[in-house]
């Protein structure tokens, strides 16, 4: 089978090295000219993960390329270069089945990324890969798990067969597409809420019922959104969240912390690419148009782009029953 990953990330290069050991022609693609030489010479993104790839992983720059000879297309780029990415790829697009490793929304649309692809790319041949791994762990062979959604029973056993037999990956699948990308969404979202109460030094009771209230929260807006709300009891729904809200590997727990303690979290985001910052301000002009109540995303909206005072958050802790 011939693999295109579309991305040479931290976590595409996670995802490769899933993969390099199986029977897979796989081929790497980035815009990037100091990258496709790194890995072109080293097989390395040095500058972003300590990982040597297996050498008989391939790279480009030309999307034409990657699309003409790969069978499975894996999409694992930052949400931001989802739209300009897309559209490049129209032209030589074959309706090949995509996996949608990336977490987020289409900012101008406002839709899920399954949906943006639908409507651009016009095809149905969608799958979501999602779950509680961070590309470190995955590289260094931890025990880790994924979910695979498709509405496409065919294309559930096609990614499935991509992703089995690897000894330290547990992988389940689902129909609810719908929900498995919105739990990948909120679950960001939320480690910025999770991150602000931790640099504000709260209580580990605390720290629980925030858990348990946004667990609730998270599984009304699956179904507002027509998804299943049981989806969030899988890897991508309950088991990244716990990962995410405790985690100072996560990029977004980090971002709220430094805002619970009072740090520099500007410098931290003009430098880093944190997708929950990015979706929080989507998410809550969609909940609102929708007229889908979520306090506590309204109220980390406030915080994070009003200039509310983040003990608002601690308020509304103590008056949720």
């Amino acid at each position: 089978m011939k693999i295109g990953i579309i991305g040479t990330g931290a976590y595409a290069i996670a995802i490769a090295s899933l993969l390099e050991n199986k029977n897979f022609n796989i081929l790497m693609w980035t815009k990037l000219h100091d990258e496709y030489e790194d890995l072109i010479k080293n097989h390395k993104n040095s500058k972003i993960i300590n990982y040597q790839l297996d050498k008989k992983i391939n790279f480009t720059m030309s999307l034409e390329t990657l699309l003409k000879e790969n069978e499975i297309i894996i999409l694992a780029i930052p949400t931001k270069f989802v739209s300009d990415t897309i559209q490049a790829m129209k032209p030589y697009y074959k309706n090949q089945p995509i996996i949608i490793a990336t977490k987020g929304m289409e900012e101008k649309s406002g839709l899920l990324l399954h949906e943006y692809l639908e409507k651009e790319l016009q095809t149905q041949n969608i799958i979501c890969l999602s779950g509680p791994t961070f590309a470190v762990d995955i590289i260094q062979k931890e025990p880790v798990a994924l979910t695979i959604a498709s509405k496409n029973e065919n294309l559930l056993l096609i990614a499935k067969k991509i992703f089995v037999d690897i000894d330290y990956l547990a992988i389940e699948t689902t129909n609810d597409i719908i929900g498995c990308e919105l739990c990948g969404i909120l679950k960001n979202i939320i480690a910025i809420a999770s991150g602000i109460l931790a640099g504000m030094n709260i209580v580990s009771s605390t720290n629980a019922k925030f858990i348990v209230d946004i667990s609730h929260e998270i599984q009304k807006i699956i179904e507002d959104f027509n998804g299943n709300k049981h989806t969030f009891y899988n890897y991508a729904g309950l088991g990244d969240l716990i990962l995410t809200c405790t985690s100072k590997e996560s990029r977004n727990y980090t971002f709220g912390f430094l805002i619970g303690s009072n740090q520099d979290f500007k410098t931290y985001q003009n430098e880093t690419t944190i997708e929950g910052l990015e979706n929080l301000n989507t998410m809550a002009n969609i909940l609102k148009e929708k007229k889908i109540k979520s306090p506590i995303i309204d109220i980390l909206y406030e915080i994070v782009y009003l200039s509310k005072p983040k003990e608002i958050l601690i308020d509304y802790l103590k008056r949720k029953k």
